[in-house]
């Protein structure tokens, strides 16, 4: 008889370890033991085994075999055990085996954005640093993202970050459109860049600046069939358009009483019409929220963002919103931590940026580009 053995309060696991040293493999056998992670086949007991190892300089890797039946996703639940037997940080992924990278030091807890870390030209930004180095995001590749997590713990200064780093890789090729839904306060004073083509600060403004984005997504739809464009990656084209959306919760028509109602429906109908078709016409959307449910984020808007990141979560729901599993809620408390998942997640510190580097930077960017174009047309001058 087979029989599936739940696992037991996770401080069992690591409280029944013997309290010498002892190496991490041996720690993991323990864990597994003591956690009872495994299948109870007739009288014994049939854990996880390990088939293979590798030590590299900055981590280890521990990959196991599951007994048949046990569900994959249920080791989710034994990893504080493991993070706290271990006493180190981790990662665990699944495709077949069970892979458990153990790595020897840990994450940053702050890391300040460097202009070296721009890459002219493309639409990639920085995600963060991990325990192999620094991971981009690139948005020619997965179009639209998906932030979420509480409040400050570095969500808006993601927005900031991604917006500053687009706008500097791309400043004569791109446009921004905000919807800014607390009060226009983190984003109007952007207002003044030719880039920035409309802030939002409430539902009504929202409504307005969607109705013009979709009236020219239709355009340009009907542009892109006459010429036989499928996708405008393979295009010459080089102009995107970003709509960022802060604090995507505030459009939601159950929150919304009296007249915006309508006005809310209109903005997420619209929404949803960007993420499933604005993709491949040159539209970007980053949507994110804090107050990750799913009337917050709208099925379809989900369902057509392939990319997510998220920083702490207030529960397993908002995880679960924002990621399609848990993970978010166990986030240590450092602002700037955030898990960034496409095809798996992995755990990163977001560089911090500040508004006054953001100016600075961005003026003497202006000046520059101005600069070039008039040099530009006093050669074109003399010839």
């Amino acid at each position: 008889m087979i029989e599936w053995i739940a696992i037991p309060t996770i401080a069992l696991g690591f409280a029944l370890l013997p309290k010498k040293k002892m190496s991490d493999e041996r720690k993991l056998k323990l864990i597994f033991e003591n956690c009872k992670v495994g299948i109870k086949k007739g009288d014994s007991f049939q854990y996880p085994k390990l088939i293979r190892k590798y030590d590299k300089n900055a981590y280890k890797t521990f990959i196991y075999s599951l007994p048949f039946g046990v569900p994959s996703e249920d080791l989710e639940n034994v990893l504080p055990a493991i993070k706290d037997g271990l006493n180190k940080e981790i990662e665990i992924e699944f495709d077949g085996v069970l892979k458990i990278n153990v790595f020897n030091q840990s994450l940053p807890t702050s890391w300040k954005y460097k202009d070296d870390l721009l890459r002219e030209g493309t639409w990639e930004i920085p995600i963060g640093k991990n325990h192999t180095g620094i991971l981009y995001h690139d948005f020619e590749k997965y179009p639209h993202m998906l932030v979420g997590g509480v409040t400050r713990f570095g969500k808006t200064v993601f927005i900031k970050e991604a917006f500053y780093t687009i706008l500097m890789n791309q400043m004569e090729n791109v446009e921004f459109y905000f919807l800014d839904l607390k009060g226009g306060l983190e984003f109007g004073k952007y207002i003044g860049l030719p880039q920035v083509k409309a802030v939002a600060s409430d539902v009504f403004e929202a409504a307005e600046v969607l109705n013009e984005i979709v009236a020219n997504l239709k355009m340009q739809e009907k542009n892109f069939r006459k010429v036989g464009y499928t996708n405008i990656v393979d295009s010459p084209i080089k102009k995107r358009t970003f709509v960022i959306v802060d604090e995507g919760a505030e459009l939601s028509p159950n929150i919304i009483e009296g007249e915006g109602k309508k006005f809310a429906k209109f903005c997420q109908s619209a929404l949803s019409e960007i993420s499933r078709i604005g993709g491949g016409l040159g539209l970007r959307l980053l949507y994110c929220t804090q107050y990750p449910t799913k009337e917050a984020v709208p099925m379809q808007v989900k369902m057509n963002i392939v990319a997510r990141i998220s920083f702490i979560a207030a529960a397993q729901i908002a995880s679960r919103v924002i990621l399609d599993e848990i993970g978010a809620e166990d986030l240590p408390s450092i602002p700037g931590r955030a898990i960034y998942k496409i095809e798996k997640k992995r755990t990163v510190q977001v560089p911090y940026i500040d508004d006054k580097y953001m100016f600075t930077q961005m003026e003497a960017k202006e000046d520059a580009i101005i600069n070039a174009v008039k040099n530009r047309k006093s050669v074109n001058d003399d010839r």
